[in-house]
């Protein structure tokens, strides 16, 4: 399906870094914004964790992310450090860490758009094959930042499932976590669609 894409206007021409700004970023994401009108205006991207604890997996941790403008509509998202301790999830025995977050456009702290297919990984030791975390994963992942697609399905796959059944059970755990994430041929360097969220 074709998207009709307006002018997004980034408030600012480089990159938006803080006084503790490390080094180069550790993963770099582009994006195009779907939706904008022309005066539209966004400051900043964010990461929106979730660690899978609970009902509600959109209360996680959130991470404000410098962007740069790429003109007419798309722009680059830049990850300087790794997802922050309270943003992991692991299963029982098993040796590697998870991260999982959504990826968002804000102005002035709110957020204004939201990508709806991909979301934003981070492993943290080894995935082995069989196992829970490939399971989530949807394969063997290596450590690092990846660009995965998360779909919808009818059923709680073997990971979702031993989640669901930590958050207790019943549909409150079961519904919010019906979808599995598929890797991408292009991992991060697939183009990250943002739909505007907002009503001015």
């Amino acid at each position: 399906m074709k998207l009709a894409l307006a002018t997004l206007l980034v408030a600012a021409c480089d990159a938006q870094v803080g006084a503790g700004y490390a080094g180069p970023p550790l993963a770099q994401l582009t994006g195009t914004a779907a939706g904008f009108g022309p005066a539209d205006v966004v400051d900043a991207a964010a990461v929106r964790w979730n660690p899978q604890r609970g009902t509600d997996l959109t209360v996680g941790p959130r991470e404000a992310l410098p962007i740069e403008s790429a003109p007419p509509s798309s722009l680059r998202v830049l990850v300087l450090g790794e997802p922050p301790d309270d943003a992991y999830f692991g299963f029982d025995g098993e040796a590697a860490r998870l991260a999982e977050g959504a990826l968002l456009l804000t102005r002035d702290g709110a957020v204004v758009g939201e990508a709806i297919d991909e979301v934003l990984v981070y492993v943290e030791g080894e995935v082995a094959p069989g196992s829970l975390a490939a399971s989530y994963l949807g394969d063997t992942l290596a450590p690092g930042f990846h660009l995965l697609d998360q779909r919808a399905t009818a059923e709680l796959t073997p990971a979702q499932a031993a989640l669901a059944a930590r958050c207790g059970g019943g549909e409150a755990c079961r519904v919010p976590r019906l979808y599995r994430l598929v890797a991408t041929p292009a991992d991060l360097a697939t183009e990250v669609v943002f739909f505007r969220t907002f009503t001015p």
